[in-house]
């Protein structure tokens, strides 16, 4: 008979798999065993079995992140577990199944342990062959930690080895983690871990057998330079903290060509009446974003699940409570090799079937109506592109069709369920259920995940309209507005004439026209994270948004989606959530865009200018000396108006939710945004952030529109005042 898989390799070396109790975080008679047998110079099975440790948290680290957020909500057979967690009970640690925070420190403990003995001086072909793993090791520990950091809010920081149970790492570690230190904590080993990547690369152990399907080890690959600018990101002090943060997504998504690519999403259409009818369905979406199993457009990082236990951890509790029924299957086949002997071999297969009574966890009202509030638009009757008009479909964004699938039970009629672990690549209304595949694989990172994380980094940085970009046009130098230098002669006093420099921009057709001049020159002093050349990396890149809202909302011709209307009206809705009167919310929107203004992204309301040197409109005007002027420098630039940047934090909120809802980063999503809002208030409201995240997730389960009836909150909001009950209690020893 084959040797089982590699992934079972994992479990059964290198396991751990024993009870603990609430304030056990360790194992510590088999870390003992751990240690013994350690080889620095050879720990491959050492380093899978740190992968087999992240398995083991990471299916509660994604209920965690979705039931506490706004876009999930309990239903009649949600178990007291998950309606604890999702109601912000501080219960003490173990005291619920979702609550374990022993499983963190598992992965951590095994991670010092290899860092504590690898060798990473030894060659082999005058290669440090094992600087690819330990950069990995560096990552995976570092990665483990912000996920503690954004649960329990503050939690002991160890790099020793823990062998034993009387170290008393719990209460006297060497040092507090938190989102203000952790960065400066781990640092030092994320940039060993980046030189170690650029010299040596990735480590490769080719493909890991589920038992159903093959998943390519470069698929569980943690990258350094991602870990590094989310933990910058986190902490989100000050804009130096931003750009740190942008300059390591930026590189990283420069170093591969890593480029958001085209897609059109789904929908199906009926003439009913003379009239269309468009439906969405999943397979665009569920097919492109969310199924794969090797590297490719999409797909980073993931962590595997075994088709059944004998390849390994089966990782089935996520589909679970989202309301399909699992079964494991293994069949066996025999085969001839090359040498004519007989082999046996084993395969299994997971199914899964949608089940309204085991359902746990639904779609809440606040993903619902945010997905119904989104433009699709799309060409009426497609001649070609400057001859077509454009049509807008009152369908909300299509990518609800592959997240949450309309399924027809047999009594309880059409129900929604979610389908990120458990996916149906055909139509969103299925005859009562077929057609759901298990996914063999849990998202850590993936690329438009990262795209809106460098956005939501520039924004704060101060440059609010390139990450409008990433959601609308997709950055790249041929998209981007040219700089151009205007002189202005001002001959009013004529003992001292004056010719005024000053800049405006000229943009390409179908380009990203709203951004201004004074963010562009602001860009001009930062090529660590904004050099969007072609040679530079930066050769394709469609807009984010095209995922839900058609491939064509990034024309010239679409005037709805553009960055002045739609920034100033979420500004108007965020001053009026906050309290301001609708004057002053009007007000306030006015700073960023009128329809009066012609457009003041590119200079064209200065006075019709346009970079002319100021000759006259007929040959009869003298002809301009520049020589006869005193030359007057251009101002330097403006700074972005904060109430700008607040709005499109919202905006890229909007859009975190939209492409990845229900992946397990939600919660974590919005604990960090309301961090910056915190740390750098722009309303005047020192705790604008506590409000903002407090006020989203108490009305998940209210049927509004977003920002309808902004004073309208639910039971929540008190409670999430408090900045405490954001997070779980760390085990009391």
């Amino acid at each position: 008979m084959k040797n089982k898989s590699i992934l079972s390799l994992i479990i059964f070396l290198l396991g751990f798999g024993v009870s603990t109790t609430s304030c056990e975080d360790m194992l510590t008679p088999d870390m003992e065993r751990t240690a013994g047998g350690f080889r620095g110079n050879d720990t491959v099975y050492f380093y899978l079995g740190i992968m087999a440790n992240l398995q083991e948290m990471i299916e509660n680290n994604v209920i965690l992140g979705e039931v506490r957020g706004d876009l999930a909500e309990t239903t009649s057979y949600t178990s007291d577990s998950v309606s604890q967690i999702s109601n912000f009970e501080r219960l003490p640690d173990g005291d619920n199944g979702l609550l374990n925070r022993a499983a963190y420190y598992k992965v951590i403990n095994q991670c010092n342990f290899y860092l504590a003995n690898v060798d990473t001086m030894v060659m082999k072909n005058n290669i440090y062959y094992m600087r690819k793993e330990c950069a990995q090791v560096y990552a995976i520990r570092a990665w483990t930690y912000m996920q503690l950091v954004q649960n329990y809010g503050s939690v002991p920081f160890i790099t020793k080895p823990v062998d034993n149970a009387n170290t008393g790492w719990e209460k006297n570690p060497e040092a507090w983690a938190t989102a203000d230190n952790l960065v400066d904590l781990l640092k030092a080993d994320l940039e060993r871990a980046h030189a170690y990547e650029e010299r040596y690369g990735f480590p490769n152990y080719g493909n890991l057998n589920t038992g159903s399907v093959q998943i390519a080890h470069k698929l569980m690959v943690f990258p350094s330079q991602v870990v590094l600018g989310d933990l910058y990101l986190l902490r989100g002090k000050d804009k130096s903290d931003y750009e740190k943060a942008a300059t390591q997504y930026f590189e990283y998504l420069s170093a591969d060509t890593r480029q958001v690519m085209g897609m059109s999403p789904g929908y199906s259409s009926d003439m009913v009446n003379g009239v269309y009818h468009y439906t969405p369905f999943a397979r665009s979406y569920t097919t492109f974003v969310v199924s794969g199993t090797s590297p490719g457009a999409e797909l980073l990082t993931v962590l595997p699940s075994a088709a059944n236990s004998f390849f390994g951890k089966v990782l089935t509790r996520v589909p679970q409570m989202f309301g399909f029924d699992i079964s494991s299957s293994s069949s066996t086949g025999t085969s001839e090799n090359d040498k004519g002997e007989t082999e046996t071999s084993t395969s299994g297969r997971i199914s899964v079937q949608p089940n309204y009574k085991t359902r746990q966890i639904a779609p809440a009202f606040g993903y619902l109506n945010l997905c119904a509030d989104q433009i699709f638009v799309k060409y009426k009757d497609f001649i070609s592109d400057e001859d077509s008009e454009l049509e807008y479909i009152d369908m909300g964004d299509a990518r609800i069709a592959g997240t949450v699938a309309n399924v027809r039970t047999q009594d309880a009629g059409i129900v929604r369920f979610i389908q990120k672990f458990a996916t149906n690549g055909g139509s969103s209304m299925t005859s009562y259920g077929s057609g759901f595949n298990f996914r063999y694989t849990l998202p850590v990172y993936r690329l438009r995940q990262v795209y809106l994380r460098y956005a939501e980094a520039l924004n704060r940085a101060g440059f609010p309209q390139h990450a409008f970009a990433i959601l609308r046009n997709g950055l790249n130098e041929d998209k981007l507005p040219t700089l151009m230098l205007g002189v202005k002669y001002d001959d009013s006093d004529p003992e001292n004439p004056k010719a005024y420099q000053y800049y405006y921009t000229e943009t390409e057709p179908n380009g990203c026209f709203y951004i201004g001049a004074d963010e562009l020159r602001r860009a001009q002093d930062h090529p660590e994270f904004m050099n969007f050349a072609i040679g530079n990396g930066w050769q394709f890149n469609y807009g984010i948004k095209e995922a839900g809202s058609s491939e064509i909302i990034a024309t010239d011709k679409e005037k709805r989606y553009v960055y002045g209307p739609v920034v100033a009206k979420r500004v108007e809705q965020e001053a009026l959530r906050l309290g301001f009167s609708e004057e002053e919310a009007k007000a306030l929107a006015a700073e960023v865009w009128t329809e009066e203004m012609d457009n003041p992204a590119t200079g064209e309301d200065e006075e019709g200018e346009d970079g002319e040197e100021g000759e006259g409109e007929d040959d009869d005007t003298p002809e301009i000396n520049p020589d006869d002027y005193e030359i007057v420098e251009p101002e330097a630039p403006k700074e972005a108006n904060p109430w700008e940047i607040t709005a499109m934090e919202t905006l890229l909120a909007d859009e975190m939710a939209l492409e990845c809802a229900y992946e397990g980063f939600r919660f974590y999503d919005l604990m960090r945004i309301a961090r910056h809002k915190n740390n750098d208030s722009n309303t005047s409201a020192a705790n604008e952030g506590t409000t903002w995240l407090a006020w989203i997730v108490s009305r998940r389960s209210l049927d509004l529109k977003p920002y309808a009836e902004p004073a309208t909150v639910g039971p929540l909001y008190t409670k999430l005042l408090d900045m405490n009950n954001w997070y779980l209690q760390n085990p009391v020893y």
